[in-house]
């Protein structure tokens, strides 16, 4: 009985963890795992951040987001009355000069 319980925990992965020491495939995989997670991590933030600044400047009615590269306008649907949308026609900067 003793034999097939020790044969459990071995099938189960106990005894591989329990004194032995870690082999350097261990830290390439930990480190190759870290680094991925990390990666994953700093992307999300990085889109956060983004989409939280580009919300700032369209709360605060920023105009060079329409020439800024890092942002597509998609849709521009304020504008003055008597004004139809026509689909497939690019916007245009109109300015003073």
């Amino acid at each position: 009985m003793l034999a097939q319980l020790a044969n459990m925990r071995r099938l189960l992965g106990e005894p591989y963890w329990r004194d032995r020491m870690p082999e350097t495939g261990d830290f390439v995989a930990w480190g190759c795992a870290g680094f991925v997670v990390l990666t994953i991590v700093a992307y999300v933030v990085f889109e956060v951040l983004k989409r939280w600044r580009v919300g700032l400047r369209l709360a605060a009615l920023d105009e060079s987001l329409l020439s800024d590269g890092g942002v597509t306008v998609e849709t521009i649907t304020d504008a003055p009355s008597g004004s139809a949308i026509v689909p497939g026609v690019p916007a245009e900067l109109v300015s003073n000069d």
